[in-house]
């Protein structure tokens, strides 16, 4: 995933779009060391940041966005 993917996907988690129906499952356990790289949609990146990083009051949660940024940029190929 690049650095241009990742801004996509917090623009698109930050809008009104629907993502309740994206399955993120495919991110169980994503910062383990043996998790594999995977292929994913901008949709499902942009439902984990929702899930990780969007606190309460709308702001992001900058420490839960860098890590799904830098694990990301080696295990998140973006299709799509």
């Amino acid at each position: 995933m690049t650095k241009k993917e990742l801004n996509q996907a917090l623009t698109l988690a930050k809008s009104n779009e629907n993502l309740s129906n994206v399955d993120i499952s495919i991110f169980n356990g994503f910062g383990l060391p043996r998790f594999a790289p995977v292929n994913v949609t901008s949709h499902q990146i942009a439902s984990l940041i929702r899930w990780q990083a969007i606190r309460l009051d709308g702001e992001i949660d900058a420490q839960n966005f860098n890590e799904i940024g830098t694990i990301g940029r080696k295990k998140f190929n973006v299709c799509g």
